[in-house]
């Protein structure tokens, strides 16, 4: 088995997607084996490329035959240091947690929420699930035996500074950001990883026009 912190970033990535594929086969009822070509086919990506980026893994398939699925996604739970239970910080208001548990229900996804924070005073106190929100200045304070390494932020745009900050200093090292702010200081030894929905949006829109201005020039 491959050292994770000698592994490709876009593998790491592909991984990821690999696990979250195989996590939900495994909910609705996989089959026996499954072959590199039906990963490949099922998330567009070329089949030596899912060969490779398992090989990283281990050797757990035999060419022709395929893998377990119930093993493959064991084994790559372990090789990205995941556990059914992998323990996150989320930041935002109260409403916002409150949606984002509703589009990603974390216990499908193997994460687990272990405190939520809000920017809003008044959300402090509030229970969602089985934690109470507390206003992101107690960030300082989070439990240290809560293993938290890696947060989701989606506070408003005047607060992500703030936040990362705060959860740099309580020992948090990844943050995955919802908020679409663009400029922005990343606290050393973090890792960051942004999804800009406006820029995505007017990307799509314009290759969308000059899909639209392709089809109209036939």
């Amino acid at each position: 088995m491959a050292d994770p912190q000698n592994t490709p970033d876009a593998t790491l990535y592909r991984l990821s997607l690999y696990h979250c594929y195989l996590g939900e086969l495994l909910r609705v009822g996989a089959p026996e084996r499954i072959t590199s070509r039906q990963i490949a086919e099922e998330l567009n990506i070329k089949e030596e490329t899912v060969r490779r980026d398992i090989s990283f893994v281990g050797d757990i398939g035999r060419p022709g035959a395929g893998y377990d699925p119930v093993l493959l996604y064991a084994e790559i739970t372990k090789f990205l240091g995941l556990s059914e239970e992998y323990p996150v910080i989320k930041v935002g208001t109260a409403e916002m947690l409150q949606a984002l548990q509703v589009v990603f229900p974390s216990e499908q996804y193997g994460v687990k929420p272990v405190a939520y924070f809000s920017e809003l005073p008044e959300d402090a106190g509030a229970v969602i699930g089985d934690l109470t929100v507390r206003h992101l200045t107690d960030i300082p304070r989070l439990d240290p035996e809560l293993n938290a390494r890696v947060a989701l932020v989606a506070c408003s745009p005047g607060w992500v500074q703030i936040t990362l900050d705060l959860l740099s200093n309580a020992g948090v090292t990844g943050a995955l950001l919802l908020t679409p702010i663009i400029r922005l200081r990343k606290p050393e030894g973090m890792s960051v990883t942004q999804l800009r929905m406006p820029c995505d949006l007017k990307s799509l829109a314009c290759r969308c026009r000059v899909s639209a201005g392709a089809v109209g020039t036939r």
